[in-house]
């Protein structure tokens, strides 16, 4: 759901292009939302027929989305972003991968290929679905947060080739084995790497490390997602099939970190408007060494192997900012409204008459 929304905004603000139809983006949304529900019930009740129209739904709203991406990039008056919108469809493609492999686990038809099967399914969620769309977006956000001018450069059509060798790789799991799903992250995690060499390269560590929260969180989430890619891989080529491991905890850490990042971005221009921008991106950034430090603290520990209530704690201490920030900006950016109203003339007052 977070993918959906964000490659549609992204997509639509950095092309100048008109959005899509409203009812095509609602029906999108249903069955992202309805499709997860309605396989997570099949494979808890054991229905297989449940879990394959949940398949199907989730599928649909992936396909639903790509149109939606293929008709703004159609529109746009902008064609300089056109790199990041490849990259989404490229996600898409590895997100309908993953679902079909996934109803065919859910149905118990991969048989003896079961974790091939598994290994297979969850990257090409993980690190296509997901990964490919931050590798995607990176070569945009990071300057924009940075408050400076640049688009996609070499690096990221490096980045974006490699990646399509990973996804062939990834899907080849099934036949091949682990050892494909291993070649194909770590060609991900090599192209990841390249992009986000080549823009610290263009913006300076320094512009990065001075641009404030949202610009450190994605940066480092990067850096730990393209650690667990390259640790990964070293696992799966060696024959290993991972379901779970501390290593795993580093890079939902990493795709956590740039989450949070871009939403600490977004939410404020999105719920701001004239001066309250500034006030807002002020609010959600204060303090930014304190906080990267705690949501780094946290995926440190799970790495080292620390208590998970450490862990826990170090984690729920970052939310609890995070939430409580994200709660000011909006009764701000309310209080403001409400003034505005109290103390803007009436629009809708009638016009004097000629005789008073």
């Amino acid at each position: 759901m977070a993918i959906s929304g964000a490659t549609q905004l992204f997509s639509i603000t950095w092309a100048a292009a008109i959005p899509p139809d409203r009812r095509l983006a609602w029906t999108q949304r249903w069955l992202m939302a309805i499709g997860a529900g309605v396989v997570i019930s099949g494979v808890t009740w054991g229905w297989d027929w449940l879990v394959v129209v949940g398949a199907l739904l989730v599928g649909s709203g992936l396909t639903a989305l790509a149109t939606i991406l293929v008709g703004v990039r159609r529109r746009s008056l902008v064609r300089r972003f056109g790199l990041s919108s490849r990259f989404y469809l490229l996600a898409m493609m590895a997100g309908l991968m993953g679902v079909a492999l996934g109803a065919a686990l859910g149905i118990g038809s991969a048989g003896h290929r079961y974790l091939d099967f598994r290994a297979a399914h969850m990257h090409l969620n993980f690190v296509g679905l997901v990964g490919f769309t931050i590798v995607g977006t990176l070569p945009t956000i990071l300057p924009t947060m940075a408050h400076h001018k640049m688009v996609s450069g070499r690096e990221a059509i490096i980045g974006f080739w490699l990646s399509t060798i990973a996804l062939f790789a990834m899907v080849g799991g099934v036949v091949v084995g682990s050892v494909a799903v291993g070649i194909g992250v770590g060609l991900a995690g090599v192209g990841l790497t390249v992009t986000l060499v080549g823009i610290l390269l263009r913006l300076g560590v320094r512009r990065i490390l001075m641009s404030g929260l949202p610009a450190l969180l994605v940066s480092s989430g990067s850096l730990w997602l393209i650690g667990w890619m390259l640790t990964q891989s070293i696992a799966l080529v060696g024959g290993e099939h991972i379901a779970w491991s501390r290593a795993t905890g580093v890079g939902v850490g990493g795709v956590a970190h740039v989450l949070f990042g871009s939403l600490a971005y977004l939410i404020p221009v999105l719920a701001g408007r004239g001066s309250n921008l500034g006030a807002n991106l002020e609010r959600m950034g204060a303090s930014p060494w304190v906080r990267i430090s705690i949501a780094n603290a946290a995926v440190i520990a799970l790495v080292v192997g620390l208590p998970g209530l450490i862990v826990l704690i170090l984690a729920a201490t970052f939310g609890v900012d995070f939430v409580a920030r994200v709660t000011l900006v909006f009764w701000q950016g309310r209080v403001l409204s409400l003034q505005s109203s109290v103390f803007s003339p009436q629009q809708d007052r009638a016009a004097p008459s000629t005789d008073d």
